[in-house]
């Protein structure tokens, strides 16, 4: 079966700009996956101490601003954090001001590390599927005759 792609040709790039409004978006608004809130006002601790809970982590990071949601990531089998977290701001000058002074500090007897939170794998529909390394084709030399 052949499929038949076109693509359109323009002589001119001006024929182009004028067929295609090229403006640039002022702002890019990305959205978190389950919430209402900018992707740019979740933080992500690291480094926490394995007995940091949610409710202490919301006592100390609500000093600088309205907290969404937090988020302790822990271990599906048995329950246990696995040490870092996510915390989910109303506003994203209260992450950064969150990121910019409890970043190195030391809570719990352990120096935390805190960056923006990146969109996980379910943002982008999970790891791509691949198949493998390909698969050996039989094909016939030249100079060989199936017979």
């Amino acid at each position: 079966m052949d499929t038949i792609v076109r693509f359109n040709s323009f002589s001119n790039p001006q024929q182009f700009l004028q067929n295609h409004n090229r403006t640039r978006p002022k702002s890019v608004n990305l959205r978190a996956s389950l919430s209402n809130f900018p992707l740019a006002s979740k933080i992500m601790v690291r480094n926490l101490s394995y007995s940091t809970n949610e409710s202490f982590l919301r006592k100390e990071f609500s000093n600088f601003g309205q907290i969404a949601e937090v988020k302790v990531v822990t271990d599906v089998s048995t329950k246990k954090s696995k040490g870092y977290a996510f915390i989910q701001y109303t506003d994203h000058d209260d992450a950064m001001q969150a990121l910019e002074s409890m970043d190195h500090q030391v809570l719990n007897g352990r120096m935390i590390f805190v960056d923006l939170a990146k969109p996980g794998r379910e943002a982008f529909g999970g790891y791509p599927r691949t198949s493998g390394p390909p698969q050996k084709q039989n094909l016939v030399k030249q100079d060989e005759t199936i017979e």
